[in-house]
């Protein structure tokens, strides 16, 4: 499953999937967060360092001046990516061993009018036990740099006028952008662990008492294999998210795909993310086969998966069988296509079936 976490976590970087994906998930189709206004963010989280020892770390080298930046976007333009993680030393041997690049699986700036957001998605193919605390520890760390900034910057332009700003490091009008981490979870089994810090809590004795104090942390959780309906998405990801219902079922996709022509003529984007979602193991190698015009005819493509499904699924004393039944029906003179319903098989093994007469092997 880790390929289908990669090609769905490329497949959503585009501003316009992302933007939708956002919208049906939390805001039930309503065009709440544009394209036009995203733009990309870096991951950079600093962590076993405090605030000094983090940045005076950047300063040797590690973080380099435009990465930085990019980690706090100021004039609206595109940050710069930083993948992986990687573990370096300060002076002296300072933050050795330390962990100190984090990087989410897509974060995105948003601007709309004077007010920024930072939206960021989370792809899960398994279920995580910990993902509410690791969703809380992530937007943590966003608030972690943000604040760090905030108080370098009082410092050194002297903004700070009372003892209490001059001891935080914050003036009282300081406030911080907030972010919005959602949990796309795309996996086959269903999903059983919590949905909020409080599902992970054990309050013991009293637990009624004590669970109204408690400060939850709620994630926004999105189960593919829970929704029924995809219409609140109005791109692309419509079409995606619509095959996941039948990954096992192979049956219920071939009556999907009948009712269903947008999926003759997909973009090549979303054709390949479908097939890796689908296990269709040799699509990029025959995907001149199934190109129509400026698209790709993912119904035949996945009719083949289909064919190829129910196929594995028969002994091979029943194929035969049934193989058997439409040569007698071809020999009745019934139409090829009525001869493959009556005897219930593909085309695929109609032409076998004719191939194994010739041989005398049927």
């Amino acid at each position: 499953m880790g390929e289908v976490n990669d090609v769905l976590m490329d497949y959503l970087r585009d501003n316009t999937r992302f933007a939708d994906l956002f919208n049906g998930a939390l805001f039930g189709g309503e065009n709440v967060i544009r394209a036009e206004e995203l733009f990309e963010g870096s991951e950079v989280s600093v962590e076993g360092l405090s605030g000094g020892e983090a940045w005076e770390t950047a300063g040797e080298g590690l973080f380099r001046e435009e990465t930085r930046k990019a980690a706090w976007p100021e004039d609206g333009g595109s940050g710069t990516g930083c993948g992986g993680s990687w573990k370096g030393s300060g002076r002296n041997g300072k933050g050795a061993g330390k962990t100190v690049l984090r990087i989410r699986d897509i974060k995105k700036w948003m601007r709309s009018g004077c007010g920024l957001r930072i939206l960021a998605a989370e792809n899960q193919d398994q279920v995580d036990y910990a993902f509410p605390w690791r969703g809380m520890n992530y937007d943590g760390l966003q608030y972690e740099e943000q604040i760090r900034r905030l108080r370098r910057e009082n410092r050194r332009e002297g903004r700070l006028g009372s003892s209490a700003e001059r001891m935080c490091g914050l003036r009282r009008e300081d406030r911080l952008v907030p972010v919005f981490t959602l949990c796309l979870y795309h996996g086959e089994e269903p999903w059983d662990g919590p949905r909020s810090l409080k599902d992970m809590m054990d309050f013991g004795r009293e637990r009624e008492r004590w669970e109204k104090l408690f400060s939850d942390y709620r994630i926004h959780l999105v189960c593919l294999n829970e929704m029924k309906d995809f219409g609140c998405f109005k791109s692309p990801l419509k079409d995606l998210f619509g095959l996941v219902p039948y990954r096992k079922d192979k049956q219920g996709l071939k009556k999907y795909l009948e009712g269903n022509a947008v999926y003759h003529s997909l973009d090549e984007e979303t054709a390949r993310a479908a097939s890796v979602l689908m296990g269709m193991k040799n699509f990029e190698k025959n995907k001149k086969k199934y190109r129509e015009g400026e698209g790709y005819d993912m119904c035949t493509a996945l009719r083949e998966l289909v064919e190829d499904g129910i196929e594995q699924g028969r002994s091979e004393g029943e194929k035969i069988g049934m193989q058997r039944c439409y040569l007698r029906a071809i020999a009745m003179h019934m139409a090829p296509e009525d001869a493959r319903a009556v005897a219930g098989i593909s085309e695929k093994e109609a032409r076998e079936a004719l191939r194994l007469r010739e041989q005398g092997k049927i």
